[in-house]
Parts: C-alpha cells; structure tokens; sequence
C-alpha cells in the first residue's frame, strides 16, 4: 500500500499531471483526484468536472460498476482481488469504452483510498471480440457444413475433420476418424498414385479444384469425390498443411456415365439406322427404276397398244406410285446421308433467278391441275450465289411442293427471292393455303410430321420436305424461318448468309 500525505498532495498531483496515463483517486468511489488525462479519457475538458461528481458510477455502467465494487471491497479488506481487469467505461458523449484497470490501495490525506491507472483498450477488446466472433462462425461452419472439410500434414497425418468427412468415409465422428487413420493417403485414396500426383500439383501450383478422385470408406466400398485442396503456410507457426474440401459426387459419376453410355448407344443406333437406310434405298432403287422404266413403256405403248384404255390408266397409275416412292427413297438418302455426315455440298456460282424460273416451269402443271395460280416474284439485279445448284433447287421445290399441297382451289402460290439487309439472300415461297396452327410449327418441322388439318390427311406426302429443307439450309451455314396463321396461309424463308452472296464484278 502506497502513503501520500497531506503534504505530499502536491508532489504525487505534479507527477500525475504530466503522465498521458489516466490516473483517479477515489475513497467509496468519490472521487479525490484525477488527472487531465483522465478527463480527457471519458471525454471531459476539465479534470474539476470528475472531482464535483459524488460517485463514479456516473463513468462506469452497472455491470463493470459491481465488478468494481466486489474488487475495491475485498482490496479494502485486504483480501485477494486482481490487480489488473478489464471493464467498460462511459464517455460525457455516451459510447461505451473499454478499460484495463489497474488499482491499487494507498494513503490520500489521512484516509484509505483507491488509486486506479485507467488505459483506453477498445480497440484491442473489439479486434479480439471479432476474433472470437470469427472463430465461432468459422467452427460452426465447419461443423456444420454438408460438405467434408480437413486438414492434413504433408506427410497425410489427419490434422483436422469435421462430420461431414467423417460420416462420409463411414465414421460416427470426426475424433472417431482421426484416432482411426494414421496415413489418409494410403487407407483412403484407391488409387495411391492419385494422391502423390495431387501433392506434387499442390507443391507447384499451390492448390487443385474440383479434382475427381475414387476414395474407398471404411467398410470398403469406393465413392467417387470431388476434391479442392491448397497448400497452406500457418503464419503464426510456420507450419505447412493442406487444407480442403470434399464433395461425395459417386451418384453424380454414375448417372453421367449412364447418360454417356447411353449417348454411346444413340450414336450407334443412329448410325446403324442411317446406314441401313442408305443401303436399302440404293437396293430399293434398282428395281424401282425398272418398274417406272416399264410402266412409261406401257404408258407410251411403245411396243403397240395394250389392248384396252384401262391398261393405261393402270400403268400411269403405276408410273405415278413409282416415282412418288423414288422421291421417297431419295429423300431418306439425303436424310440419312446428312444425319451419318456424308453428304457433301457441290458449291458453284448460281443464278437464282433462273432456278426460281425452272423449277416454277416444273410444277406449274402440279399448280394448274389443283386450280391454283402460281408466280415467282425476283429483282433484275438478284446476285448470283454460291452453293450447291441441285440442293438450292432441292430445296425450292420442295416448298414448292408443299405449298401446293396445302392450299385450296383458286388459292395462290407464290415463290421469289431478294436480298436481305446484311447482304445475304432470302428464297422465299408462301401460300394461301390452310396454315399451320402455331402450337404445330415446330412440330412440322421434325421428320415425318405433317400438318394434321382433318381435311388434308388424304394428301401423300411423308413429312420429310421441310425438315429436310431445313437441313439443307443449314448445311449451307442459312437457316428456315416459317411464319403461319392457321386458315391465312403459310410463309417459308430460306436466309443464306453473305458469304453465299456474289456481287456483279464492276466493269
């Protein structure tokens, strides 16, 4: 216990002016002395505004208040009690401060008293405050979390597991894990190479992400995970580890080589069908040529009459059939020649114009015996293009055909060309015929499809011309643009890009 006298008053006052320290005298919490800097601390300009306060607990909330109180009692008993604790303090202003406390009993002026050195700790308190706030969030993230978390030396001693990791490779907890496992690469990675590869990727690169690897679980059984791990330096210790995550990913592995089997087993099916097609179009077409070659004999009876009227009915009717089942067998070539990618594009320069006047001369008697009116629509100056001439005009006639098919007597048929904005060119055909209802559009537009209008289900037709239209149009790096309005009539676009597009040479 230190003594200061009446006399010494003066003396310890000078001294404990001209410390920065925040120094307070108090007999029962009355304040007998402060210094400046103890005023300056709770945010008084004048040390004489503490000595008129009747207690201290103006300065100190309740809680630190009892605190102080139990302490100065035991001090004034002279039992044990701390030197040196932390409790919160309050400004003039209001905030709340932290204060370490450093008391100690002494004689002010023939009285006991209690001199206390008050130091502003808030910013320490609030940085270890967060520190543990931190900590905790980060252990109940770890403990929480779905997925496994470690840490292991760089000789694979598990340092750290949280359940996750455990309940993944088979353990009820994580201390289970650890005291079980003396080497997690050898017990756990299948394959041992794996994990050496891993460390020497770490080593070089400082960490792995998403690295699928096979682990085998305690009781044997292989999963498949996904692992994302780095090369970690504590900066405290200085010692090095891996830490990571692991993600049980067996169903995901599984259901994608399912799907990669399956997609395998596609392929193979759609290949043995396109070459079954191709071969039995090339054997269907031997003989089919034959029966068209002689049912056009007969129709013309080139070797003399047939005798009677209706033999030649049923040969054209033969004729008919044979060259509608032909075109048939040609189209399912192309289709499957393009789904096996062997159908390969002659490119040339050709003229629009002319194809559109060709192929208009060609079904104009189609048009006529349907009682339709068919025209074609193109500039003067359509450039030519680039492609191949027997698919663009494959291409046209088919839309051609289609048209035709669907539109009602003295409707009309129109086809054109012309030269889009970009520079491309655009072959369009549209009718007026009974349109496609829009929910059906891209239904018509896979193989086999049709429109399904009640009244036009006795029309031939497979289904193949407007997706194979639009395959064509593809190939040639264009595409189909179909816009219909069920009982208006139809519109088909075939944009080719500008790379198609020849501009006349100036002269």
């Amino acid at each position: 216990m230190t003594h200061v006298g009446a006399g010494d008053n003066e003396v310890f006052e000078r001294l404990a002016d001209s410390l920065n320290h925040a120094i307070l005298v108090t007999r029962k919490f009355k304040p007998l002395y402060a210094n400046q800097a103890f005023a300056e601390l709770f945010g008084y300009s004048d040390a004489r505004e503490i000595l008129a306060l009747d207690c201290v607990d103006v300065l100190i909330p309740d809680d630190s208040m009892q605190i102080m109180r139990g302490y100065h009692k035991a001090r004034y008993r002279g039992d044990p009690a701390p030197n040196d604790y932390v409790i919160q303090g309050r400004r003039k202003d209001g905030p709340l401060i932290w204060l370490q406390n450093r008391p100690m009993r002494m004689e002010w002026a023939g009285g006991l008293a209690v001199c206390t050195t008050m130091t502003d700790v808030t910013r320490q308190v609030e940085a270890e405050q967060a520190l543990k706030a931190s900590e905790e969030t980060y252990r109940r993230l770890f403990e929480n979390s779905p997925e496994g978390i470690f840490r292991t030396s760089l000789d694979a001693k598990l340092l750290e597991a949280n359940p996750a990791l455990a309940q993944m490779i088979g353990f009820e907890t994580p201390d289970e894990l650890k005291a079980s496992v003396n080497d997690f690469g050898r017990e756990f990675y299948v394959d041992h190479k794996v994990r050496r590869e891993l460390v020497k990727k770490m080593e070089a690169e400082g960490q792995i992400k998403d690295y699928q690897v096979q682990w085998r679980r305690r009781d044997g059984s292989v999963i498949w995970v996904s692992l994302s791990s780095a090369l970690v330096r504590d900066a405290t210790t200085g010692s090095v580890f891996f830490e990571g995550t692991a993600v049980d990913i067996t169903d995901r592995h599984n259901a994608a080589q399912s799907l990669l089997f399956a997609k395998d087993q596609a392929e193979m099916a759609s290949r043995a069908k396109s070459e079954f097609l191709a071969h039995m179009s090339h054997e269907l077409r031997t003989p089919l040529n034959c029966v068209i070659g002689f049912s056009q004999i007969l129709m013309e009876e080139m070797f003399g009459p047939l005798g009677g009227e209706n033999y030649k009915g049923y040969a054209k009717d033969i004729n008919v059939a044979g060259n509608h089942l032909l075109n048939l067998i040609s189209d399912i070539l192309d289709i499957s020649k393009i789904e096996a990618g062997e159908l390969e594009l002659t490119d040339e320069r050709v003229d629009v114009g002319s194809i559109l006047v060709s192929c208009m001369k060609m079904m104009r008697e189609h048009a006529d015996n349907s009682g339709l009116i068919i025209s074609i629509e193109f500039a003067h100056d359509l450039p030519d293009i680039f492609a191949d001439e027997l698919r663009i005009k494959q291409i046209i006639l088919n839309l051609l055909s289609n048209a035709i098919k669907f539109t009602k007597v003295r409707g009309r048929v129109t086809a054109g060309a012309f030269i889009a904005d970009d520079g491309g060119v655009v072959l369009r055909v549209s009718d007026t015929g009974v349109g496609i209802p829009i929910g059906e559009i891209e239904r018509v537009l896979s193989p086999f499809e049709q429109v399904r209008e009640h009244h036009m289900l006795s029309h031939e037709g497979t289904g193949l011309g407007l997706f194979l239209t639009k395959a064509l149009a593809e190939m040639h790096g264009g595409r189909l643009l179909l816009e219909s309005q069920q009982g208006e009539g139809t519109e088909v676009s075939i944009y080719l890009p500008p790379e198609r597009t020849l501009m006349p040479e100036r002269s």
